[in-house]
């Protein structure tokens, strides 16, 4: 049974650098899987949380724990294997029979890759809806990130920008608000 009643809304972090190419012997992997579950029904959003994952290809620079808060000793504390990630998101959010979302294509692309490298079931069902993609159709204007897009419908951003969790649950907010129109 596949339900619409709820979305899944992620947004990934990933490492990254400065001069934002990958050092020698390192790549681009996810660090965080921030969540949420929207209710279609009211605009309510639960059971919002972070998954923080360790890298094992890559370590985490200065300038990624700049831009995201996020360090290497916390993820060391705090953080899990990403097939532990995918496994606690598929058993948590039931989420191979729910649709999906996010602000672009980047989180959807990324969690493939990272999956089909590990050989990890994807842990989310084939629809995705593209929130970035589908304002910009609506509007016929190029698209803008996610904080400028809440800004001009005046929705003030929520916690800290580049963090998975704040991040998700920003862009559940702003995807009730354009498909409720």
């Amino acid at each position: 049974m596949f339900l619409y009643d709820k979305v899944i809304v992620i947004d990934i972090e990933a490492t990254c650098w400065a001069k934002g190419q990958a050092p020698e012997n390192q790549k681009t992997e996810i660090i965080e899987i921030g969540i949420c579950k929207l209710n279609m029904a009211d605009g309510s959003i639960e059971d919002k949380r972070s998954y923080l994952i360790k890298p094992v290809q890559s370590e985490v620079s200065e300038y990624c724990t700049q831009l995201t808060g996020i360090t290497p000793e916390k993820l060391e504390k705090e953080g899990m294997t990403f097939k532990e990630a995918c496994l606690n998101i598929k058993n948590r959010y039931s989420s191979l029979q729910i649709t999906y979302a996010g602000y672009g294509g980047f989180d959807k692309l990324i969690m493939e890759s990272q999956c089909k490298e590990l050989d990890i079931k994807f842990p989310f069902s084939e629809t995705y809806l593209d929130l970035k993609v589908i304002i910009s159709l609506m509007s016929g204007k190029k698209p803008i990130g996610l904080l400028k897009e809440l800004e001009t419908r005046n929705i003030d951003f929520e916690g800290n920008n580049h963090n998975g969790a704040d991040d998700a649950f920003n862009t559940a907010r702003l995807l009730y608000h354009i498909l409720k129109k």
